[in-house]
């Protein structure tokens, strides 16, 4: 099913362009001949004190957050006004916004050739957007703007756990201690347990899809919350198992399974502890079989992020070896994520 009546946008559209060209050739400069002292004729060209403004604004309907609140947050301002990339995720492309009235809102603009089906993208958006959690960002507001759907968040200043780990040093770089990464392991977790325990209208169990740095943000006070928990509703398994190749459990990797499950989750979400820990990128390094390897070879020297100085505490190796039994090469044999919040918790 084609998105919000296309042949109607497209009307719409060259209906706009037609008007604006009409309105330009309407729109001449005034020219004016004067004659100087000396007997020279001068043309000076004016422009007119007021001139016809013509404002187009695209069909608009809204998805998720009911009148008030697209009161509140204009579509036509937000799809139109600049704004700030602030990254590119497998959904689409991440704004930062800075509105008219000096509020600062994060704004996705979802990639073009997901839109397969508007009633399912319509629904899934609804669905999360009605999930109210402090370990969740929350969905404030969706709309289509034409032919695009746009998903609105709040801003948080200190963005993304990957920034934060993995930003350029004097940019976005905090050389985070481990009491603060301990801390944003335990939100993170209780966050997926948390998407866990709820189920579809259908009934069957919610699944993050993959779990990442960059979808987990911090706010000020270095407490944590899960972005882009829709994503894997939104966007075909295989396009996110592509994208994130060092991220995703073996039997996705190796196509013993095509769909995500909350085992594979917990397998993703060991790979975040380990990411936590050493301040590797699991994009570059092969987290999994870089552990195996230390774990091989009886030692854990030099695997935790020197950034937090060269001793290895007991907390630091619970921690490990939580992460080691999330990356079980066996679905069946990791634990459930209510059983990584209580290991991280006793930790």
């Amino acid at each position: 099913m084609k998105p919000v009546g296309l042949a109607f946008i497209y009307t719409a559209l060259t209906l706009a362009l037609v008007v604006a060209f009409t309105v330009l050739i309407c729109i001449r400069a005034i020219k004016k001949k004067t004659k100087s002292s000396d007997g020279k004729v001068t043309t000076i060209t004016t422009t007119p004190i007021s001139l016809l403004e013509v404002k187009v604004t695209l069909p608009i309907k809204v998805i998720f957050g009911g009148i008030k609140v697209a009161e509140k947050f204009d579509p036509p301002e937000i799809a139109q006004i600049p704004k700030t990339r602030l990254g590119e995720g497998t959904l689409g492309t991440l704004f930062k916004v800075v509105l008219q009235c000096g509020s600062i809102i994060t704004i996705r603009k979802i990639r073009e050739g997901l839109i397969m089906n508007a009633s399912g993208l319509e629904l899934w958006i609804n669905f999360f957007g009605g999930m109210k959690d402090d370990w969740l960002l929350p969905i404030l507001f969706s709309f289509w703007y034409g032919g695009e759907a746009f998903i609105l968040y709040e801003y948080l200043i200190l963005g993304s756990l990957e920034e934060l780990l993995h930003g350029s040093e004097g940019v976005q770089f905090t050389p985070l201690n481990w009491e603060i990464r301990k801390k944003i392991a335990l939100y993170a977790a209780q966050a997926v347990a948390l998407i866990h325990s709820r189920v579809t209208k259908n009934g069957e169990p919610l699944i993050c899809g993959v779990i990442k740095a960059s979808n987990i943000l911090i706010r000020v006070d270095f407490s944590a919350c899960l972005s882009s928990y829709e994503t894997p509703y939104l966007v075909p398994p295989e396009m996110i198992i592509k994208r994130n190749p060092g991220r995703v459990a073996p039997e996705l990797k190796y196509h013993y399974q095509k769909t995500f499950t909350q085992k594979s989750d917990v397998y993703s979400f060991g790979i975040l502890l380990l990411e936590l820990i050493t301040g590797q990128r699991p994009s570059t390094t092969n987290l999994s079989a870089y552990l195996r390897e230390k774990k091989i070879k009886g030692t854990l020297d030099n695997l935790c992020d020197t950034k937090m100085g060269s001793e290895v505490n007991e907390s630091m190796v619970e921690m490990i070896e939580i992460a080691w039994s999330c990356l079980s090469c066996k679905p069946r044999d990791r634990p459930s994520m209510d059983d990584v919040v209580h290991m991280i918790q006793v930790s």
